[in-house]
């Protein structure tokens, strides 16, 4: 009996340990990527607490018995009365011969565990203190890129010059099934100033599945076209040069009448093109590092950067300019939402590769730089 309380004693301190490493590596991890509803971080920290418990309850007797005796006070004059055992004198060592017998050590499985945990530890922290490869004018690629692309007096010119040909204002699905959406009313909703005031990140949904006039209203106050004279389209949110590099898909969870899939907004005829059937819940949150949310909303959108939209007239800015506009779509996103009394939640924190590839993008001609929940709560 004493020697399975010993056994469970000693796995109760190993999953400790584990318990507050993973801790400490998901708590960074979720600091890094901010992310708020990051489970694996929350799932470490309870495990944490249960192993600590248990911990202190194997471990009660040894902890009261330490108390006692810090807190005990010496008896004055108290001697030992019992003789001094005699102890047989040391063996002489000989020339050359080490202090310690390495025969005689015994490492215990505390120790082993220890060893193994502090060797796992220091070869984690050496790879994440290795300094990065040496980038030409510095180590950081943002700043980088932001040097690079500041203008010049040449750059200006070449920007008039407009180098190269224009892709495609629109993308289109010709052959895919289409869901036409509800004409937006620009009367409805609350007042601007009110809708500003209130605008909040939201990150508890309820089932209740929304309309599709709320996802068309949503849609077009965040990027639709607000204005069409002479063929010069303008949309509800700025873009640099009217350009336009965003592109806009929903990934429907819970609308009515709309089948659970992938669609791509197709604003010119402010319809939903469908990339593909099914429910992506599941993968939607995997693919975000676990934020549950995105599973629980009514639609998540993602918005795709198509890079070579501005290039030939912004060249090396024009990546710039499209993360600016994937922030005002975000912006209007939020604002439509909270005007209809519905919550969003904008996320930067994703798998870029596994998403673009669900949305069906390549990843370097148009790839996903935002996403964000819309649903009631």
């Amino acid at each position: 009996m004493r020697r399975l309380r010993q056994d469970v004693d000693w796995l109760v301190s190993a999953g400790l340990l584990i318990a507050v490493a993973a801790t400490a590596i998901t708590g960074v991890i979720a600091d890094l990527w901010d992310l708020n509803d990051f489970w694996y971080h929350t799932v470490a920290g309870y495990l944490m607490a249960a192993f600590a418990v248990a911990h202190v309850v194997f471990n009660w007797n040894r902890l009261i018995a330490y108390a006692r005796f810090r807190v005990q006070r010496p008896e004055s004059g108290r001697r030992d009365s019992t003789p001094a055992r005699s102890s047989p004198p040391p063996t002489p060592r000989r020339r050359g011969e080490p202090d310690t017998d390495l025969r005689q050590l015994v490492l215990s499985r505390r120790g082993l565990l220890g060893f193994a945990i502090g060797g796992a530890g220091g070869w984690l922290l050496g790879r994440g203190l290795r300094p990065p490869p040496q980038i030409a004018a510095g180590s950081d690629v943002g700043v980088v890129y932001h040097e690079w692309s500041k203008p010049g007096i040449i750059d200006a010119l070449g920007s008039v010059a407009n180098w190269g040909q224009y892709p495609k204002l629109y993308k289109r699905y010709p052959d895919a099934p289409r869901v036409r959406l509800p004409k937006a009313k620009l009367d409805a909703g609350s007042p601007t100033a009110r809708t500003i005031a209130d605008r909040r990140s939201t990150r508890e949904y309820a089932p209740t599945p929304m309309t599709p006039a709320e996802l068309g209203q949503v849609l077009f106050l965040s990027t639709g076209i607000t204005r069409d004279r002479w063929g010069q389209a303008r949309r509800s949110a700025p873009s640099s040069g009217a350009l336009y590099p965003i592109e806009t898909y929903a990934v429907v969870h819970d609308v009515e009448g709309i089948d659970p899939g992938v669609y791509h907004y197709a604003i010119a005829e402010h319809e939903l093109e469908q990339v593909r059937a099914g429910n992506f819940r599941a993968r939607t949150v995997e693919q975000a590092l676990g934020q549950e949310f995105l599973g629980q909303c009514g639609v998540v959108l993602f918005l795709t950067n198509i890079l070579q939209r501005m290039r030939p007239k912004y060249q090396d800015r024009s990546y710039r300019y499209g993360l600016l506009e994937a922030g005002h779509i975000g912006e209007n996103a939020y604002l439509a939402a909270n005007s209809l009394g519905l919550g969003a939640c904008g996320v930067g924190a994703f798998m870029d590769d596994q998403i673009n590839d669900m949305l069906g993008v390549d990843g370097i001609e148009e790839a996903a730089v935002y996403m964000l929940a819309v649903g009631h709560t």
